[in-house]
């Protein structure tokens, strides 16, 4: 099945944390980082921006500084926020930055990535990664792992691989604004026993992902929050 940019942006930061976290035990809900979700969920409202129709299938070229937020919430019913977003240059590659803010704490993943074409998750290289745990506590991981992470994240779960080219297209309205003119397309990903299938609907003023609104078979969704096409800062 075709893949659009909604459930591999939406995977690929977990699934990254999972493989580089395993054998950690279950997290428990933090009280503050959840009432801090709740009442950033509760004063979400459409901020009354109407974005045109795209000109063309082209994605956003990517520049250091480009963000992107989104609401998610799983088929469990639990809201989170993540935020991806550029923050410095190597050469070819970016370093960009996954946040993710849920009720058991804020997490941080930070990758050197050459994206390639945009168009192929194959072509897509990790050279580098860390993460920051909801303690803080960062872990670096050697060239010896790049590899493996480069094996999980490509193919189905590549994190920005954008095609749109000849896709239907419809309006949405999330509370970053009114979009016209998405493009639509049905997202397939299975990682490690695990399949979930989703509509998403990107857009062309969106950076990094283009993602727009996704809706899973299994009743996760993710909207998009608030963006931006500068003014990104590292959180490590």
């Amino acid at each position: 099945m075709g893949q659009g940019p909604g459930m591999r942006s939406l995977l690929a930061p977990l699934a990254l944390a999972a493989t580089l976290t395993l054998g950690a035990c279950a997290p428990s809900i933090d009280a503050a980082a959840k009432a801090d979700v709740d009442r950033r969920v509760a004063a979400l409202s459409p901020s009354g921006a109407a974005i045109p129709a795209p000109t063309s299938a082209t994605p956003m070229p990517m520049v250091v500084g480009q963000w992107a937020t989104y609401k998610f919430i799983s088929n469990k019913g639990e809201p989170s926020f993540i935020t991806m977003k550029l923050v410095g240059q190597d050469g070819p590659a970016f370093w960009y930055e996954l946040l993710n803010e849920t009720y058991y704490g804020k997490t941080v993943t930070r990758m050197l990535v050459d994206f390639g074409d945009r168009k192929t998750p194959a072509s897509i290289n990790i050279k580098a990664a860390k993460m920051k745990d909801s303690k803080g506590q960062v872990t670096e991981y050697p060239e010896s792992m790049i590899g493996l992470i480069n094996s999980v994240l490509r193919g189905n779960m590549g994190p920005i691989a954008i095609d749109w080219s000849n896709m239907p297209q419809e309006d949405t309205t999330v509370p970053a604004g009114k979009f016209t003119g998405c493009y639509k397309t049905r997202t397939e990903v299975s990682f490690a026993g695990f399949v979930s299938s989703s509509t998403a609907l990107g857009h062309t003023a969106v950076p990094l992902s283009g993602l727009v609104r996704s809706l899973g078979d299994k009743g996760e969704s993710m909207e998009l929050v608030a963006f931006g096409t500068s003014g990104a800062q590292s959180e490590f």
